[in-house]
């Protein structure tokens, strides 16, 4: 999560709704549940992010809010762009194309891309 009002991003435990109580059923994330000011802007953005590093592809999902009224996120601001709102950078696993658990090395990719 890079949260407007943190120095540095962290990992968070998000909530999931599945679709049924089996073991393959679908989860999918609540993003909601961890950007704030859900009064300014009610709804998220979300786009999918396709990392090519050599042989390996990574690809995130990131959700993100972004209005005038919202708080500057140092964490995501340059000189010459400033970014309003948090942001949260989800993995998406290779196999089923579902969101998985982040890794150590994920944390950096994440940080690349966000900053890019």
């Amino acid at each position: 999560l890079y949260s407007a009002s943190w120095s540095k991003p962290r990992q968070v435990t998000m909530l999931t709704r599945c679709s049924n109580r089996s073991r393959n059923a679908q989860c999918f994330p609540v993003a909601e549940s961890l950007l704030s000011y859900a009064t300014v802007q009610p709804y998220l953005h979300n786009c999918i992010v396709t990392l090519h590093e050599g042989r390996h592809i990574y690809q995130f999902c990131v959700f993100f809010k972004r209005h005038c009224c919202l708080e500057v996120n140092p964490l995501l601001s340059s000189m010459v762009h400033i970014f309003r709102g948090d942001a949260v950078v989800m993995r998406i696993g290779v196999s089923a194309g579902s969101v998985v658990n982040m890794q150590s090395r994920d944390n950096a990719l994440a940080d690349f891309i966000m900053h890019q």
